[in-house]
């Protein structure tokens, strides 16, 4: 199963899944500029984002051979 992140104007980050329903969304801190800040993912499935000078890591998943 494939899911798509997104963050947003709003402060906000979207996990979307699989037939565009949305399926779990973390605010980040603040709204300021946060749409132009990247979202990176590891091979492990957490992502990493920054807001406010704040880096935020979501998730925490398994180790990925």
């Amino acid at each position: 199963m494939a899911n798509v992140y997104a963050n947003s104007e709003d402060g906000w980050v979207y996990k979307i899944g699989q037939g565009g329903h949305l399926d779990k969304r973390t605010f980040l801190l603040q709204s300021l500029g946060a749409a132009y800040t990247p979202i990176s993912i590891d091979r492990r499935g957490r992502l990493f984002s920054l807001n406010g000078g704040d880096l935020f890591v979501i998730g925490g998943g398994q180790d990925r051979d």
